[in-house]
């Protein structure tokens, strides 16, 4: 994947992200950041080597919407605390 694009995606991504859910000041939605930027560096890394499989990209897609999940449901538990 270009480089540029991807910055250009992932700074659109987080913006839509804040403004759907701002991150509250939590540990465990830190974490997640974390392992999700993990994630997805590793995708990035494995495009460059031109992972030819479909199955490892299925992987890296099935990990990623788990990450997703996680956090959604968590910021909607915090929301509804508040």
């Amino acid at each position: 994947m270009d480089g540029s694009r991807t910055e250009r995606a992932r700074a659109r991504a987080q913006d839509l992200l804040a403004q759907i859910a701002p991150l509250p000041d939590d540990s465990e939605l830190q974490r997640l950041r974390e392992l999700s930027m993990d994630y997805i560096r590793e995708a990035e890394r494995l495009e460059r080597k031109t992972v030819t499989t479909q199955e490892a990209g299925e992987q890296i897609s099935a990990a990623l919407d788990a990450i997703a999940h996680d956090f959604f449901a968590r910021a909607l538990q915090n929301k509804s605390r508040r």
